[in-house]
C-alpha cells in the first residue's frame, strides 16, 4: 500500500472543509483535503453570512468575493405572502436599530452573498494555488490516533486502491453523518430532531420579483402550502423548503417530481411558469452538539462537532468560522512559534460560538413553525440572538458584555470595524490593518511598542490609531486577545496563549 505524509489532513471538501484547507494553507501549511463525491456540488444551498465574508476578506479575496457574489436583501429582511407572486401579508425585518449595526460593522456590503457551491469553488481555486492540494472521490475508510501523528486509510471510490496517509494533525469536516466523529466514537448526546422538511433546487423565471419583493426571501402560505422562497443568485435559481401541506406525514418522507412541482407552483403562484426541478431532499432540522470537538490530534469541525436547522442561516458560517479558528493555530504549533496548549483553546472557544448560532436556528425554527400575524414580533426576540450567533460571540473566560450593538474594543471579542487614514493607503477598515495576522494597536505617538513588538519573536504588525489608550493585540482570526498598558501584560498574555520563550525584558 503506497504512503504519503502531509502536515494536515483535512476529510471532507464541502465548504467547510475546502475553506478550513484555504485557511491552512494562507498561513503556510499545505494540507490534503480529501473528499467522497466526485466534485463540487452543482446545487446551490447554504449562504454566507457577514462574518464569513469578512474572514474570506482578510486573506485578500475581498475582490473575489464581489466579483463572484450578488447582491440581496438586507440581512434577515423577509416578506409573507399568501404566494410569492402573489399578496404581501406581512414584512419582516431586524428592529431599525440593530438593522443599522450591520450597514455600519463592517467594511463588507452586508447585502452581499455567496452560496456555498460558489464558496467550495472558490476555496478549491485558492487552496491551490496556495500550494494545498485536494483530491475527490476520496473516501476515509480507517483512522488511527497515535502519540504524534494520525494514520489515515483513503480508498478511490471508483477504483478501490487505498492508500495510506499519516498526518500531523486531521481535521474531520465531513458533515452532520460525519465517518471520523464515528471512528474516535464520539456522539452527539443532545440531538433533538424540530422537523422533518423537504428542501428542492430549482430554476425558474419568476420576472422582477425580487425588485417588488425589496428582498431575496419570501414565505408562501395559503391553503395549500406553506414554504419558502428564496434566491440563490438575484436571477432564477431558487431553493425552497417545504414547511407544511395538506396531508403532511409526521415523519421523514420523500415527494415525487410532480408532487414537488405541484407544491412549488402553489408556493409561486403562477401554474403557467416553467420549473426546472434539479433536486429535492428529504431531510431532518436538528440541533445537537458532539460531546467533544477533539480527541488528541484530531478534529472535528462544521456538521461533524454540531448540526442544527437551516433557521438563521449560520449552520455553514459557523462551520467556516471553526475552520478559520483551528488553521491559524494549527499553523502556529506546527512552525513551532506556540506550544501544543494553545490547540486546547478550540474547542473551548468554538463551543462559545455553537451556543450562540444554534440558540438562534432553534429560536428561528419554533417561531416559523408556531408563526401566526406579524412576524416583527419573532424578529424582536431574535435580534440580539441573530447578531450574537453570526459575529458577535465572545470566547471564554470573556463574558458577553452587557450590550450587543456597542461598538467598543473587548478581548475575546471581534476587533470593531473603524473606517482610518492610513499613510500611503487612505482611508481603510481596521479589519484590513490587522487582515490574517498578529496585530498591536497603539495610541499614537507611543513608540514604545514598536521595540517590544520586535522582541517578541512573531511577525506582530503594529498600527497606531486615534482616540485609543490602551494597547490592544488582535489574533490572526482577528478577534481581541490582550487589552492594557504595560510591555509585561502583553507578554503575560501571550505566554497564556502557549508562545515559547516570550523575552521578559
Amino acid at each position: 500500500m503506497r504512503t504519503h505524509a502531509v502536515r494536515v489532513l483535512v476529510v471532507g471538501g464541502g465548504p467547510v472543509g475546502m475553506s478550513t484547507g484555504l485557511f491552512l494553507a494562507h498561513w503556510g501549511v499545505r494540507p490534503l483535503v480529501v473528499e467522497k463525491r466526485d466534485a463540487i456540488s452543482a446545487v446551490p444551498r447554504a449562504s454566507t453570512s457577514l462574518r464569513t465574508l469578512e474572514v474570506f476578506r482578510s486573506i485578500g479575496l475581498g475582490a473575489v468575493l464581489e466579483e463572484v457574489g450578488w447582491e440581496g436583501g438586507p440581512p434577515m429582511r423577509t416578506l409573507f405572502r399568501d404566494r410569492g407572486l402573489g399578496v404581501t401579508l406581512h414584512q419582516g425585518g431586524l428592529p431599525e436599530r440593530y438593522a443599522k449595526i450591520l450597514e455600519t460593522c463592517s467594511p463588507v456590503n452586508p447585502r452581499l452573498t455567496l452560496t456555498h457551491d460558489q464558496i467550495q469553488q472558490l476555496a478549491l481555486d485558492e487552496l491551490r494555488r496556495r500550494g494545498g492540494e485536494a483530491r475527490f472521490g476520496a473516501r476515509m475508510v480507517d483512522l488511527a490516533p497515535e502519540t504524534d501523528h494520525v494514520r489515515v486509510r483513503i480508498a478511490d471510490t471508483t477504483t478501490g486502491e487505498q492508500w495510506e496517509v499519516t498526518a500531523d494533525y486531521v481535521i474531520g469536516a465531513d458533515g452532520a453523518n460525519s465517518d471520523v466523529r464515528e471512528r474516535l466514537g464520539v456522539t452527539m448526546p443532545d440531538r433533538e430532531v424540530l422537523a422533518h422538511l423537504n428542501t428542492a433546487f430549482f430554476r425558474a423565471d419568476l420576472g422582477p420579483v425580487l425588485r417588488e419583493w425589496g428582498t431575496h426571501m419570501c414565505f408562501a402560505r395559503n391553503e395549500r402550502v406553506y414554504a419558502t422562497l428564496m434566491s440563490k443568485n438575484g436571477r432564477d435559481q431558487w431553493s425552497s423548503h417545504i414547511i407544511d401541506y395538506p396531508g403532511k406525514p409526521d415523519r421523514l418522507t420523500d415527494l415525487t417530481e410532480d408532487r414537488t412541482l405541484a407544491l412549488l407552483r402553489a408556493a409561486i403562484g403562477d401554474e403557467t411558469i416553467p420549473i426546472e426541478l434539479h433536486a429535492v431532499n428529504a431531510w431532518e432540522a436538528a440541533v445537537g452538539t458532539a460531546s467533544s470537538f477533539r480527541q488528541g490530534r484530531v478534529f472535528l469541525a462544521g456538521d461533524a462537532a454540531h448540526v442544527q436547522s437551516s433557521a438563521g442561516g449560520l449552520g455553514m458560517n459557523t462551520g467556516i468560522q471553526d475552520g478559520h479558528n483551528l488553521a491559524w493555530k494549527i499553523a502556529a504549533v506546527l512552525r513551532g512559534r506556540f506550544a501544543p496548549t494553545l490547540l486546547d483553546t478550540y474547542e473551548t472557544e468554538r463551543r462559545a460560538a455553537v451556543r450562540a448560532s444554534l440558540a438562534l436556528s432553534r429560536g428561528m425554527h419554533q417561531g416559523y413553525q408556531s408563526l401566526e400575524g406579524n412576524p416583527n414580533t419573532l424578529y424582536d426576540e431574535i435580534a440580539v440572538d441573530y447578531l450574537r450567533g453570526m459575529m458577535f460571540y465572545t470566547y471564554p473566560p470573556h463574558d458577553t458584555g452587557p450590550d450587543i450593538a456597542a461598538d467598543e474594543i473587548r478581548p475575546g471579542q471581534r476587533f470593531p470595524h473603524r473606517w482610518v487614514n492610513s499613510p500611503g493607503t487612505g482611508e481603510i477598515s481596521t479589519l484590513d490593518l490587522a487582515a490574517a495576522h498578529w496585530t498591536l494597536f497603539t495610541a499614537p505617538n507611543d513608540h514604545r511598542w514598536r521595540a517590544t513588538a520586535a522582541s517578541l519573536g512573531i511577525d506582530l504588525h503594529v498600527h497606531p490609531l486615534n482616540d485609543m489608550n490602551d494597547a490592544v493585540l488582535v489574533r490572526p482570526d482577528g478577534f481581541v486577545a490582550w487589552q492594557g498598558t504595560t510591555e509585561e501584560s502583553l507578554r503575560h498574555a501571550l505566554r497564556e496563549l502557549g508562545l515559547r520563550a516570550v523575552p521578559n525584558v
